[in-house]
């Protein structure tokens, strides 16, 4: 049941409670629905707002940035990977884009296709299976280098190794050692 408080009748808080009567005899009738409680998180507040800053730092460490070529595409696409997310930036008009983020830990697979100049990059995760992300008309040493680092981030969440406690230069070191494979 719910607690009633009862207040003076001048009060200010007595113009709440007959807010508070009409919102539970909408609840009782069925008209709205009553907010379920959440469960407290086993970590205190502080701690909670302390990890979220964190992980809001690690958000924004870039690891590689790369356009599409201008004359290939009218407005150049973009991609980012940073250490939480690959963000996909498709644009259509000027100031017009279609932004997709994904988890990096979401990641299942990455091609590239490589020709002489130019390459593409694919993606699919767990939750665009059956429309894989795709970038075009990318350089292609940008193409090779974005397939090695998104490569050596799937297999880094798949051998559970946590990437966050290591140095920039160092992560793009090893993570480009770890999914390369010669391209030549």
């Amino acid at each position: 049941m719910v607690k009633r408080i009862r207040f003076p009748e001048g009060s200010p808080e007595s113009v709440l409670d007959v807010f508070e009567s009409i919102k539970r005899a909408f609840i009782h009738r069925g008209l709205i629905r009553q907010k379920r409680t959440l469960k407290k998180s086993a970590l205190p507040p502080v701690k909670r707002s302390k990890r979220l800053l964190a992980v809001a730092e690690l958000g924004h460490d870039v690891l590689f940035k790369a356009n599409t070529v201008f004359p290939f595409t009218l407005f150049p696409d973009s991609i980012i990977l940073d250490r939480e997310k690959v963000t996909f930036v498709t644009r259509y008009f000027f100031r017009v884009a279609k932004i997709t983020g994904i988890p990096v830990r979401d990641l299942l697979s990455v091609e590239a296709d490589i020709g002489p100049f130019f390459g593409s990059v694919h993606t699919a995760s767990r939750f665009f299976l059956t429309t894989p992300f795709s970038i075009k008309w990318l350089r292609r040493k940008d193409a090779v280098e974005l397939r090695r680092l998104l490569q050596g981030y799937i297999i880094c969440n798949e051998q559970d190794i946590d990437c966050t406690k290591i140095e920039r230069h160092k992560l793009i070191a090893m993570l480009n050692d770890l999914g390369g494979g010669e391209t030549r």
